[in-house]
């Protein structure tokens, strides 16, 4: 007689070492996978705060900020402020000094003045760096400068004068440039010496006191921020008709591009 019994499906046992406390596993109901959550992960802390080693921690830290009201403005979800603390760990920032040290001006995030110099005076190759605000001599006023050393390298000066300010518009501009010029001043003079010296160190982010200056501007359909200052209203008639052509005819285009969904002056089909 032939043994009708048939074995019970061979069990092979998970592999060891691939079940962390934290994940979510799939079980097999009425035929559908379902999402059985386990306990969360524990988020390490040591005498430098939390430590974040994965994604779903950093997802974690971010939404707790946020819930907590204690998040920067601008930082108003958890995705933003995630934002925020990659940055920071890119540059070598902890996630509260990231959370303290970047600002979003125009839709781009920045760091800011103190936080910029902090990581340059942190760099390896760093060696010293000099700040002066004074009487330039001229009738331009007050003048800061700023000299920054590392190595291997000729020492980067940069100075941003009254009159500097004055040509783009900022001397006198309501806010810290009326109630702090010389101040004003010096964060200028900083910022285009540490960008010019330590690119490596900053990574193309740009510095608040600088960025929030730019003057923002629509050009075809998309607001571009923008350093350089608009020019002077025209005297004559001949030049103010030209202006107004020229200005109804970008108009146009940029209604032309934000009906057709086209940033770029490209034909798109309808």
């Amino acid at each position: 007689m032939h043994n009708t019994k048939q074995n019970p499906p061979e069990q092979h046992a998970a592999p060891t070492g691939h079940t962390m406390k934290g994940q979510n596993t799939m079980s097999e109901q009425n035929g559908q996978l379902a999402l059985q959550k386990t306990q969360p992960v524990e988020i390490q802390l040591d005498q430098h705060g939390v430590q974040l080693r994965s994604f779903d921690e950093m997802a974690r830290f971010c939404k707790a900020v946020v819930n907590s009201g204690l998040a920067p403005k601008g930082f108003s979800s958890p995705e933003a402020v995630m934002v925020a603390v990659q940055h920071g760990l890119e540059l070598g920032l902890a996630p509260m000094q990231a959370l303290q040290s970047i600002a979003i001006i125009n839709g781009k995030p920045c760091i800011y003045g103190d936080a910029a110099l902090a990581l340059c005076t942190a760099h390896p190759s760093f060696l010293d760096i000099e700040e002066t605000v004074g009487r330039d001599g001229t009738a331009d006023g007050h003048m800061a400068t700023c000299v920054v050393k590392r190595r291997d390298r000729s020492a980067v000066v940069r100075t941003f004068s009254e009159g500097d300010a004055k040509k783009a518009g900022l001397w006198g501009k309501s806010g810290p440039w009326q109630q702090y010029p010389s101040r004003m001043l010096q964060m200028r003079a900083r910022s285009w010496a540490l960008r010019d010296a330590f690119p490596d160190a900053l990574r193309g982010l740009g510095i608040r006191e600088e960025v929030s200056d730019y003057q923002v501007k629509v050009a075809r359909g998309r607001e571009v921020a923008s350093s350089v200052v608009l020019p002077d209203a025209p005297k004559s008639a001949e030049d103010f008709f030209e202006s107004a052509v020229s200005a109804d005819v970008s108009q146009r285009a940029a209604l032309e591009d934000i009906e057709t969904g086209d940033l770029f002056g490209k034909a798109v089909a309808r």
